[in-house]
């Protein structure tokens, strides 16, 4: 899975697709996951499914990004500008200040990922005489 440029310049008039914004959302999820499980730890995820519009559950489809971006947020740098919204069956769902919130966290999560990485102390170590690798603390 590869990282996707999030879009952070929704507005009223940007419609919420699938595919490219659900699609981008629940990769750029799965790859921070991945990402996070090696440098912090693993964020505990639910399931996120491929959907079609025929197939879409409203409530548990929005609810489990809302709940895997918050696990991702508390397992690399909790903040408390990071807020989630939980959805009912009949509820309205994301609007566009919704979705800049969400792609705009991904950012934030991938930013402070960076950060932690470029932050660590890389050590080289030598093992029966010669130099072996790294040692990331």
């Amino acid at each position: 899975m590869a990282w996707q440029t999030p879009k952070i310049s929704w507005t009223e008039s940007d419609a919420f697709r699938l595919d490219p914004d659900y699609e981008r959302i629940r990769g750029n999820l799965l790859y921070l996951r991945q990402r996070a499980a090696a440098i912090t730890r693993r964020p505990d995820y639910g399931e996120m499914s491929s959907y079609t519009a025929d197939g879409l559950p409203l409530a548990d489809f929005f609810n489990r990004v809302e709940e895997n971006l918050a696990a991702l947020a508390d397992a690399v740098q909790p903040r408390p500008e990071y807020s989630t919204r939980s959805f009912s069956p009949g509820s309205l769902v994301w609007d566009w200040r919704d979705l800049e919130r969400i792609e705009g966290m991904l950012l934030q999560v991938c930013n402070d990922l960076n950060a932690i990485e470029s932050g660590q102390q890389k050590l080289a170590f030598c093992l029966g005489g010669g130099l072996f690798g790294t040692f990331v603390s």
